[in-house]
């Protein structure tokens, strides 16, 4: 139910463009794109402490120069987890005091942020301060709207149907 779910709005933009400030503040002359920057971090992101270190090629006056993007990516990643768990938090309160502590350990992260690696354990992390709480991605990432509006559309009689045609 819509009421049982949070939308964000620093979700897959807001990333790539704090991921482009980060890489610009510490190499000034790479040339870049968005959906350069996009690319990598579909690729790459992750907010996990450990992760192999992650390099990308970057043209500077027009030769390619590998740098090193860890830090930039993970910083860039992790800046959404803090909004993520003032929504817990908002929503966790909005219901009865009874139902809390369930809620709490039941948190699923969807859309395509909820592949990088690491995210459900520090949402975890952050869930301390709430008490605790336990946190999973939902099944299949990439299909599960399609999944849910299959599974809506099935289940629709067959004069909505007709509406539509």
């Amino acid at each position: 139910m819509d009421e049982d779910q949070i939308t964000f709005d620093k979700a897959g933009d807001y990333v790539d463009d704090q991921f482009a400030k980060a890489i610009k503040a510490k190499h000034p002359d790479v040339q870049f794109t968005t959906n350069m920057i996009k690319a990598l971090k579909e690729k790459h992101g992750f907010v996990a402490d450990t992760v192999d270190k992650i390099t990308a090629k970057f043209p500077v006056k027009g030769r390619p120069v590998e740098i090193d993007i860890t830090s930039e990516l993970r910083s860039a990643c992790r800046s959404i987890v803090p909004p993520i768990i003032d929504a817990i938090a908002e929503l966790i309160a909005s219901y009865d005091p009874e139902f809390q502590e369930d809620l709490r350990n039941n948190v699923i992260i969807a859309g395509g942020g909820s592949q990088m690696i690491g995210l459900p354990k520090l949402v975890e992390e952050g869930m301390k301060e709430l008490g605790g709480g336990k946190a999973r991605r939902v099944e299949e990432p990439v299909f599960a709207g399609a999944n849910g509006a299959l599974k809506m559309a099935k289940r629709m009689p067959k004069h909505f149907w007709q509406m539509l045609a």
